[in-house]
């Protein structure tokens, strides 16, 4: 009954003239000014997915997901690191009482769970506390009211259902694995990793499909040497995880700093960045035998758990 579409320069003039009823206007930003923050968003290296929502050829609607926080929201509540939000979501006045609300709130959580931006263990969203359709609403699909604001609304969260994932530290039983993915690492160094737990495997759906490795840059912060997926198991989020599961380890070891490195050529600096990585600086092996294209160096900054 309900497409979501994303919004191009063709569907943009029939989405922006949508609007909500009188008395909801106060409880649902215009559709121009979420755009703007999108916009916003995506230019301080943040996520936000804006999508018109139709039937048929008849725009009936908006929303708009986003994920993380951006560069400029100093404010954010500590729910937002690493999870996915409603930002917005709104239904025209014309279509109200026809059951688009729910319909759109059905394909919203669907596609959440495509996890576009890797898995993630909650979905939040907020309302104004007299905004009882909303909250009703939003309490029919599981979302319960978590006791934080953003700014004057009340924050309501969904736990997700993640894949099937696994993530421990290497053993001597994942050599064969290991040694399939790390091209780098002889039988005595692969050892070396496994006795100095500097290693994780990733297991999804029982077999193993992933791996970071990991040692001490200048001997005081963690750097990611390697993060390698299973071919067939690319695109799913898994890479995301051993990123997400090595910070927090290194988070509670104490570390405030971790670093990895990419070629210039590669398409992996764009996976980090989308993480929070930060260029700090390139070098290049002009030597016969190392030659290689400018080596990029990244870093993030942990903080401190709320």
């Amino acid at each position: 009954m309900i497409r979501m579409e994303a919004i191009g320069a063709a569907g943009l003039a029939p989405i922006l003239g949508l609007r909500v009823g009188g008395d909801q206007r106060d409880f649902v930003a215009p559709n121009d000014q979420s755009l703007i923050e999108a916009w916003l968003a995506l230019a301080h290296h943040g996520q936000a997915f804006p999508f018109g929502l139709w039937d048929g050829d008849t725009p009936v609607g908006f929303c708009m997901i986003g994920f993380g926080t951006d560069d400029e929201w100093t404010d954010a509540p500590a729910i937002a690191q690493g999870s996915y939000n409603i930002w917005r979501l709104m239904i025209d006045a014309r279509y109200q009482g026809r059951g688009y609300g729910r319909a759109a709130m059905e394909r919203i959580l669907a596609w959440i769970r495509t996890w576009p931006c890797g898995p993630a263990e909650r979905c939040w969203l907020s309302y104004e506390p007299e905004n009882t359709a909303a909250k009703a609403l939003y309490a029919s699909f599981g979302f319960r009211e978590t006791g934080e604001w953003d700014g004057d609304e009340v924050i309501a969260a969904l736990e997700l259902t993640p894949p099937d994932q696994q993530i421990r530290p290497v053993t001597e039983a994942d050599r064969a694995f290991w040694l399939t993915l790390d091209r780098h690492l002889d039988a005595e160094a692969f050892s070396r990793k496994v006795r100095e737990r500097t290693g994780y495997v990733l297991n999804a759906d029982g077999a193993p499909a992933g791996l970071l490795r990991w040692s001490l840059f200048w001997d005081s912060i963690p750097f990611c040497n390697l993060l390698a997926i299973r071919e067939d198991r690319r695109g799913q989020g898994h890479g995301r995880a051993l990123v997400r599961c090595w910070e927090q380890a290194m988070r509670t070891a104490g570390f405030g700093l971790v670093m990895t490195s990419t070629q210039a050529d590669e398409a992996a600096q764009g996976f980090w960045r989308r993480l929070g990585y930060r260029d700090c600086g390139s070098f290049i092996l002009p030597f016969p035998g190392w030659e290689q294209p400018a080596e990029l160096m990244l870093a993030k900054p942990l903080e401190a758990e709320t």
